[in-house]
């Protein structure tokens, strides 16, 4: 069983639906083969929760009270291109933002520093973008109409098998 356990950012449902409809027809227009990710699994990730010296349920555990500690603003999300990563066989067909941001990048800064204290080694890194598919092979960066929201919460998951589980949602202020 492949088990993950991560933070990440889920706009609206409406949004979600709207979002795997036009991935579809992105991935459509590319042909593309693979798996389209489905609109109840279409998420952000802001930082992966996983210690090997945890156990799951501390892990959880941990996950759960550190994200209490976490504040923020809401703040905004655009999307305004698509492109692929380069994978080992697999590669995530992708939503990415052609601006930087720094909102995003500075709560994801927060929430990295508050699960280090907690035991995660959390990567510095962090590339915003929504996967829509792990398709066969990569395609160019081509633009499209932005996709906009407000991140109002964020949410732990599990992912066991590919389903997700919620395990708890936080709002960030207004």
């Amino acid at each position: 069983m492949s088990i993950r356990l991560f933070f990440a950012n889920k706009p609206a449902t409406e949004l979600r639906l709207a979002i795997a409809e036009f991935g579809a027809r992105l991935c459509r227009a590319h042909r593309l083969e693979g798996s389209l990710v489905d609109a109840g699994r279409l998420h952000v990730t802001l930082a992966a929760a996983w210690a090997e010296h945890l156990s799951l349920p501390e892990a959880i555990w941990r996950a759960q009270t550190l994200a209490m500690t976490v504040r923020a603003a809401r703040l905004p999300v655009c999307f305004d291109f698509t492109g692929s990563f380069r994978g080992a066989g697999r590669h995530p067909f992708v939503l990415r933002g052609s601006e930087e941001l720094v909102e995003l990048a500075g709560f994801r800064d927060r929430l990295r520093a508050a699960m280090q204290r907690s035991g995660f080694a959390v990567s510095s890194g962090f590339t915003p973008h929504m996967t829509l598919m792990w398709a066969d092979r990569c395609v160019e960066d081509y633009p499209i109409a932005p996709i906009s929201w407000q991140v109002r919460d964020f949410e732990l998951v599990l992912s066991a098998d590919g389903d997700h589980i919620q395990l708890g949602r936080w709002p960030l202020t207004s």
